[in-house]
């Protein structure tokens, strides 16, 4: 039986999701979901054991950033900055 996570679990693994998008962010511009997650899952996959993420993972992130006006989505073609 799969042993469910705490709210705190889940508050660190949303963190260090955060943190992972947010870094990918500062080095690669202009970039889609699909680049920010496999950036993040390539980072995660040789150099943590973290588990990868997901595209649901990284849009609620992005989400995040762009209500409090870290990130902004360009309209001509859905990339963010």
């Amino acid at each position: 039986m799969v042993k469910r996570r705490t709210k705190k679990q889940i508050e660190q693994e949303n963190r260090l999701i955060f943190v992972d998008v947010t870094d990918t962010l500062s080095y690669l511009s202009y970039t889609n979901e699909k680049d920010i997650k496999s950036q993040v899952n390539e980072y995660r996959n040789n150099h943590t054991e973290l588990d990868n993420v997901s595209i649901s993972q990284v849009r609620k992130v992005l989400k995040e950033m762009m209500q409090d006006g870290l990130v902004k989505k360009r309209k001509d073609d859905y990339k963010y900055v």
